[in-house]
């Protein structure tokens, strides 16, 4: 027994620098792996996020395809959204963190309800709003006309006249700008979320 334990006081321990670079090297590995669970989770916020955001651009296609014939005092929808729309052809834009309407608010006539259903549809009641400048979470919808004469855009080739005659075509074009993970410096210096762009191009009319 005496043997064995004077062989014991000559073993060597661990020193304490040794336990402390085991134990920034733990320290580390954790950081790393916070991070990495971190940004998994923004990840899959931002997807949740952009599926609804396609979800809702599709919706307003649906809506405007669906109901392009109802009639205000005369006048259709799909004529409506063409005169109701700006120089920059859009008939209908959302500003920046909208907290949608009360549906006290409602309108005596389809084409401005449609309006107030989607305000309400991509408020801050159902999608994120990431705030910053007025681009960042801004969405509209935008109308092109095109016929021969008296359009915005006009089609004067023969293949044009053959296939729609007198007729137009009317294509709408919805956007809507979604906040994505990491930030970026804008024109003005200031640190603003990224955005990326999701849209969907339909034929109306």
């Amino acid at each position: 027994m005496l043997g064995l334990d004077s062989n014991r006081l000559k073993e060597k321990g661990i020193t304490l620098i040794e336990a402390l670079i085991s134990t920034v090297i733990v320290g580390i590995g954790f950081v790393a792996v916070f991070q990495m669970v971190n940004y998994s989770v923004q990840s899959v916020d931002v997807s949740g996020e952009r599926t609804k955001t396609n979800y809702l651009v599709s919706m307003v296609a649906e809506d405007v395809i669906s109901d392009k014939l109802s009639e205000n005092a005369g006048v259709r929808l799909y004529d409506y959204l063409v005169t109701q729309r700006k120089t920059d052809f859009t008939s209908w834009k959302m500003g920046s963190c909208s907290s949608g309407t009360s549906s006290s608010g409602t309108h005596n006539n389809a084409q401005e309800n449609k309006f107030q259903k989607w305000e309400n549809r991509f408020s801050t009641k159902r999608i994120k709003c990431k705030g910053g400048n007025a681009t960042q979470d801004i969405k509209f919808l935008k109308i092109y006309d095109i016929c021969k004469n008296g359009c915005r855009y006009t089609n004067n080739t023969e293949e044009f006249k053959l296939a729609h005659g007198p007729e137009k075509i009317i294509i709408g074009k919805m956007e809507a700008n979604i906040p994505t993970t990491g930030t970026k410096i804008d024109a003005t210096g200031k640190e603003v979320a990224k955005t990326k762009k999701s849209y969907l191009y339909f034929q109306i009319y």
